[in-house]
Parts: C-alpha cells; structure tokens; sequence
C-alpha cells in the first residue's frame, strides 16, 4: 500500500490476480504489513496479531469468509468486555473482506465504502474469549452490496453479535 497526492492509502490491486482464499490471504496480509511495520498511526492496527483468517470459499450463491480472533485489553470496555464499537469495527473490516471474494477491475477492487453497518449486541466477549466471524455476501451488484456478519464464542458457539452491512462500490469509472 501506498499513499497518494492527497496521504490517502491506495489500495494494491495485486490481490486480483489471485482466487478465492488466496485473494483474501493476501488482502489480509497486505493490512497486516502496514500495521506490523507502523506505516501509518491507524487504531485498528493493534487487531492483526490477533485477527486470523480461518477459511474464505467464493462459492456461490453466498461468497464467505470466516475469521478468529481473542479479545485482548486494549479491545475491551470497562468491565474488560469486547467493546461495541470494536465489534461494530471487527463487522466493518472483516465482512468488507468477503467482497474481496467477486471483486475484479471495474466491480468492487476497492472493496467499497459503509453506507450502513447495523449491529446487534447479544452476549459479552470477555478478555481472553475467542470468537468465530462469520461474513457473507447477501446480496451483491454494480452499485451496492448487503453484508452479513455473525460473532460466536469459539468454545461454545453462543452468538455475541451480528451485524448487517451495506456498501456502496467507490470504483472509478472506467477508462474509455
């Protein structure tokens, strides 16, 4: 990744060159890389030590992905549970990734920007939990998606969240 005129990040496009799990692999790990080598100050950076991809199918009808990740201090509120917006944030990343799984030039390479992210809180994450995020893709066309999102304790399965995503593709147009 790196930053145009104006410091914002250009995404690597060399992620569509692979398929299916290796395409999110390889999205995931060029995130990771800028986090690791601290090549920008971006909050969300202290999630990729622990934020693993587990599986990633772009089978269809419905392309997913499914990640792991243990709930650390730095992650939590003040009675050291998952905070809501680090839950809303883990949503917002990972189920952006499952589009990774049809993007191609002209048709989701930038992944898209949120127009909606409704979250809902069930049961706590403490520190140390483990949780599965399941991510798939709804609904997907030339101009908007509908992501869903799933949150469970790894040890017993009991669902923490779950969350709707819409996005809006921000692709330029192409050139003619």
């Amino acid at each position: 990744m790196s930053k145009d005129k104006s410091g914002a990040w250009e995404h690597d496009q060399d992620y569509l060159n692979l398929k299916g799990e290796a395409r999110v692999r390889a999205l995931i790990e060029t995130f990771s890389q800028k986090a690791i080598n601290k090549e920008d100050e971006e909050w969300t950076n202290s999630f990729f030590p622990n934020l693993k991809l587990v599986s990633a199918s772009d089978e269809q009808p419905h392309p997913k992905v499914l990640f792991s990740f243990t709930v650390e201090p730095q992650h939590c509120n003040r009675l050291n549970n998952l905070h809501g917006g680090c839950t809303a944030t883990l949503f917002d990343f990972c189920t952006s990734t499952a589009t990774a799984l049809v993007s191609k030039p002209g048709f989701w390479q930038y992944l898209g920007v949120s127009r909606t992210l409704n979250t809902t809180y069930l049961r706590p994450a403490p520190v140390g939990t483990e949780v599965l995020i399941e991510c798939d893709i709804l609904q997907i066309g030339a101009k908007m998606a509908t992501l869903r999102g799933v949150m469970k304790r790894k040890d017993n399965g009991a669902v923490v969240a779950v969350c709707e995503h819409g996005k809006v593709n921000i692709d330029p147009a192409p050139k003619l």
